[in-house]
This record gives C-alpha cells, structure tokens and sequence, in this order.
C-alpha cells in the first residue's frame, strides 16, 4: 500500500469519499507513476507534477510500497520550471471555453480583458473540441463534462452567483496581474481597437458625437464603444469584483 493525495480540481475525478484527503491504495512492486495514476481514472494530461516522498518524479519512476504520493493538476498561476513537471510547457496566457450554462460569467471575463469563448447553444463534445484544440481551460459547472477522459485541461466551477464564480476563478489561478479591463468585445471576444471619431460618429447618438471624443470598435461585430455612463457602471463592478479578491 502507498498514500496518495490529489489536489485542487483532481478532485474532480474522484468519487465523494475520496476527495482532498490522504488515501491509502494498493500498488504493485516497481508500478511507474503513470500507470498508477491512469489506474485511479486520472488522464495524465490533467496532471502537472508529482511528488513521491516530497520529491518530483517523471512519469516513468517506479512506486513501492510505503510511498507517499502528492499528484498536482497542471499549474497556470507560477512558475514550478525548477522541478520535474508532467507536462512540457505549462499554460500561461489563461484562455478559457466555457459551457452553456455560464453565460454571464463569459461577459464578466471579457469585461476584465480576458479570452472567454463562449457559445449560446455549444454542445460537450464541440466545447471539448474547442479546449483541445485551443489550449482553452474549459470552465463548466458539470462534474461529468470536467471529468471527461478526452479533454485535458478542466474545471469545475463551485459556485452559482456569476460574481462569485469569477471571484473564485481569480483567486484560484491568481489572475490578478492578467486583468485588461475594457479591451475585449463584450458580445464577441474579439480585442477592440481604437475607432477614428469620424467613423464612430457615424454610428452613435447625436448626443453621444458631442459629448465623447475616443471611440473604440470591435473589428468582429463592429459594435462601437465609448467611456459613456454605462462605462462607469461596469468600471465601478470591476473595482468592486477585484477589492472582494
């Protein structure tokens, strides 16, 4: 027997009784790193680091009884380059797919500058797609979907309240230092640029062309932004979203 623990979204893949505490588990004599991980139902390609005995090992180092084993999901947040990692290049710039049901916490990604794909009607197996092929984080709610033995990087939202859920995606991946607030399309992702006022003026209120001077659009759905009243309001939400982090 050996003990082994999995951490933060690993957890994931694990049944109730399993979850965030040390548990003991049988091992054959030599057993390599990744053969006794895929045998607990882990995809290896969620995992980042592990440690036997306080020390990091590759995926080919043989388990004895008596081990300890700590197994570490994929690392977004710091560099751990001074160690042995699973993975050859760690995610850095965080991108995320996020399932049907998250909607509003989409918007409020984009509304921090960050590459939130998101679709309306998008089945699993196309957000799976998406991440796979993207190299995006899929953010889902669904235990089943996150679990998926096909998809490599995952994970389970905890909380209901769209404010709460970006709060916890924050703090969970340390994301402050990546906040861009007000540089992406809010309905399309796209990254927006700067708009000349006499192409903007010809697209907003007449109001809105005597009052505002920069004007920014989005070159996917051409939709024109300005620092009006509804620019305030969300400014006030991102300083209150990032004082609660």
């Amino acid at each position: 027997m050996l003990t082994v623990r999995y951490y933060a979204e690993l957890n994931d893949f694990l049944p109730p009784s399993a979850r965030f505490r040390d548990e003991a588990r049988p091992v054959q004599e030599g057993q390599s790193v990744e053969s006794f991980i895929n045998q607990q139902g882990i995809p290896l390609a969620a995992v980042d680091l592990v440690l036997v005995n306080g020390l990091s090992v590759a995926p080919g180092h043989g388990l004895h009884a008596g081990d300890r084993l700590s197994i570490y999901p994929v690392f977004e947040t710091f560099d751990i380059g001074a160690v042995q990692r699973l993975r050859a290049v760690p995610l850095r710039i965080p991108r995320f797919v996020l399932d049907v049901h998250l909607g509003k916490l989409a918007t409020l990604l984009r509304m921090l500058g960050f590459d939130a794909c998101y679709r309306s009607r998008a089945a699993d197996d196309e957000l799976v797609a998406i991440s796979t092929s993207e190299g995006r984080l899929l953010l889902s709610r669904d235990r089943e979907l996150v679990a998926r033995p096909d998809l490599e990087r995952a994970y389970r939202i905890r909380h209901q309240h769209p404010d709460e859920q970006l709060a916890e995606l924050l703090d969970r991946f340390q994301l402050g230092g990546c906040l861009r607030p007000f540089t992406r399309c809010l309905c399309c992702n796209a990254v927006l640029e700067t708009a000349p006022a006499t192409e903007a003026g010809e697209r907003v209120p007449p109001r809105v062309r005597q009052l505002y001077r920069e004007f920014w659009r989005c070159p996917s759905c051409r939709r024109i932004y300005w620092r009006g009243s509804h620019y305030e309001r969300m400014r006030a939400k991102v300083l209150h979203l990032i004082r609660k982090t």
